[in-house]
């Protein structure tokens, strides 16, 4: 490597601008620089291991982005601790990985067997003369133990994951009392969510989770841009845009935590899985440590929206918004309430508008009614004096008239007709006209053979109202024989005619409305199509009561006609029947027996004429007496 000469130009204070340009400048951490190179896929993400020499894990595109970094790293890194020389209570305080030598958090199965090698050569009780006499009452050496226990932890995956939700973190929430400007909002919130998002499902240590999460979250996110959904968003600063915030607050209210609380509830409720008696027990406290681990799961879960809630509460982003929403929507409602006012205003004017044009027209209405009315008394007083004069006029013709032998009139009452029928019937004009022609001619003739058209046309009048009166008589009653044409074509069965029966007996005369009841019951039990309206029950009752009122005294109930006669010889089969099987029999036995004497009849008609034949016997015995 050549030297080079390099030179130095001194350059006084005048030399400097007078202005120069700012900028601002983020710093991150080592731990969100790796961070952030893992979630970039620059470095592996069981990179930065103590055990990282040699492994070959890393292809050779990577090994140059984190040379530096591991070197500073080594720099960094801390000597390993050496056991024997701390005190139990010293030794309870280290972490397992502390315990094996201080490896990362993120270092690999592989890397973790080899520091569990190393720290057996170093602190197994067959190598190590010194730890012989940090032994136990029971001989046993706490320092292998705590190596052992660390081991067994950390190479069990999911034990690995529930010590890891515990081990090395601060869960405290900054208080509203702690933040005094919004600098200290920005540097104590950001650093809190920062360091909560170790627990993300985005870096669960399952892989497989890890990448359903991010999945998932892509889908509710519905992000054009694959790598903006990809990353956690962050806190951003005083300058963040109002939907990047809204963005950030929405991942954290929808937050999924990987944390594993099994470790935590195993120690606080002191049950150890591995020292069981039996299965049943071992599932007693499997049961006991899970029911326990799902409350401080809660617990975590209140924490987290806790601190979301204590954030939003105190962001100055949100409340600028919110004051901003505020005032637009006082603005709204003062828009609204100035186009209330004016809709109101309008409303009113326009009532107002209205209730104007009414009393306007009202007015006028008023106004037309009193002229009409006075034109009225106007013709009615032209008219009343055209009368008059035609009266007078009249009436002074036929006092010189009786003088002559051949008057118009008989009497005075015939004139005196004559001239009201000729008022009533003509107007003021009419009349005037009629005067002058009587006037100028001196004869009555044309009173009395106008009056005489008067009564002609009245008659005529009369005579074709009388013919439209019979004309719609006429029709209706067609319409009545035609419907009663189409009643009496309808033929009633034996059910409707049982029906009709009943319902007579069941509505006696006197009810109210009866054969309305009486069609609705026949209607009802028979269900027809055609329903029987009143007029056809009372007819066919009607005809009924005709048919029996020969054989029955009894108009009220009709009996039913028989539809075959009875012989001679069936009336002896009868009456040998009734004194073959005495009444003594059963009813229903007896008859069914006598029924079978008689040819051609069945029981119930065997019943019927014993009974015609008792009510004829009755009868004839009551005449005679």
């Amino acid at each position: 490597m050549t030297a080079q000469t390099l030179s130095v130009v001194p350059l006084a204070k005048l030399d400097w601008p007078q202005s120069l340009p700012t900028g601002r400048v983020q710093c991150g951490s080592k731990s969100y620089l790796a961070y952030k190179a893992r979630k970039e896929k620059k470095i592996s993400f069981l990179h930065f291991s103590s055990f990282a020499e040699g492994t070959g894990s890393e292809s050779s595109s990577t090994s140059d982005s984190y040379a530096a970094a591991q070197s500073s790293k080594k720099k960094d890194a801390k000597h390993a601790i050496d056991l024997n020389k701390l005190s139990a209570e010293q030794l309870e305080g280290l972490s397992y990985y502390e315990v094996l030598g201080g490896i990362k958090m993120h270092s690999t199965p592989e890397q973790i067997k080899r520091a569990f090698h190393k720290a057996c050569l170093k602190y197994h009780p067959d190598k190590d003369n010194s730890s012989k006499e940090s032994k136990n009452n029971s001989g046993e050496d706490p320092i292998f133990l705590k190596v052992k226990e660390a081991f067994e932890t950390l190479s069990d995956p999911q034990k690995r994951k529930a010590y890891d939700s515990t081990v090395d973190f601060d869960d405290s929430i900054p208080s509203s009392s702690d933040v005094k400007d919004d600098s200290d909002f920005y540097r104590m919130f950001g650093e809190c969510f920062e360091r909560n998002l170790r627990f993300a499902a985005e870096n669960d240590p399952d892989q497989k989770q890890a990448s359903a999460a991010r999945k998932k979250r892509a889908k509710r996110g519905k992000a054009k841009d694959k790598k903006k959904s990809s990353d956690p968003p962050s806190l951003g600063d005083d300058n963040t845009p109002i939907s990047d915030v809204h963005e950030f607050y929405d991942y954290w209210i929808h937050f999924e935590s990987w944390r594993d609380f099994t470790l935590a509830a195993s120690k606080i409720t002191d049950h150890d899985t591995d020292m069981a008696g039996d299965r049943y027990e071992k599932r007693w406290m499997e049961k006991e440590i899970a029911r326990k681990a799902k409350a401080l799961k809660k617990e975590e879960i209140a924490r987290i929206t806790k601190l979301v809630e204590r954030s939003m509460s105190l962001d100055p982003r949100l409340k600028r918004e919110k004051e901003r929403n505020e005032q637009e929507k006082s603005e709204k409602a003062r828009l609204r309430e100035e186009r209330l006012k004016r809709e109101e205003q309008e409303r009113k004017d326009k009532e107002e508008k209205e209730a104007r044009e009414r009393a306007e027209f009202e007015e006028k209405e008023r106004e037309k009614q009193a002229q009409f009315k006075i034109k009225k008394e106007q013709e009615k007083k032209i008219l009343r004096k055209s009368r008059q004069a035609l009266r007078k006029l009249v009436l002074g013709l036929y006092e010189n008239e009786c003088t002559t032998d051949n008057p118009t009139w008989c009497s005075f009452h015939d004139m005196n007709d004559d001239v009201e029928i000729l008022c009533e019937n003509l107007s003021a004009i009419e009349l005037d006209s009629l005067s002058n022609e009587i006037s100028n001619a001196s004869c009555l003739t044309l009173v009395s053979n106008k009056a005489n058209e008067m009564r002609d046309d009245t008659e005529k009048a009369k005579k074709a109202e009388e013919r439209q009166r019979e004309l719609l008589r006429l029709q209706a009653k067609k319409k009545e024989e035609a419907a009663k044409a189409a009643r009496a074509s309808k033929p009633w069965s034996k059910e409707e005619i049982s029906a009709l029966t009943k319902a007579i007996k069941k509505y006696p005369a006197g009810g109210a409305n009866r054969w309305e009841t009486i069609a609705l019951f026949v209607n009802n039990l028979c269900k027809l199509q055609e329903p029987r309206k009143k007029e056809e029950c009372i007819e066919k009752y009607n005809q009924l009561l005709n048919a029996s009122a020969t054989s029955s005294d009894n108009p009220s109930v009709p009996t039913k006609t028989s539809t075959s006669e009875w012989s001679e010889e069936q009336d002896k089969q009868l009456q040998a029947g009734l004194a073959k099987y005495p009444a003594s029999m059963d009813k229903n036995e007896r008859w069914s027996k006598i029924a079978s004497e008689v040819t051609g009849k069945s029981k119930k008609d065997c019943v019927a004429r014993f009974k015609a034949i008792r009510d004829a016997l009755k009868k004839s015995k009551s005449n005679v007496d």
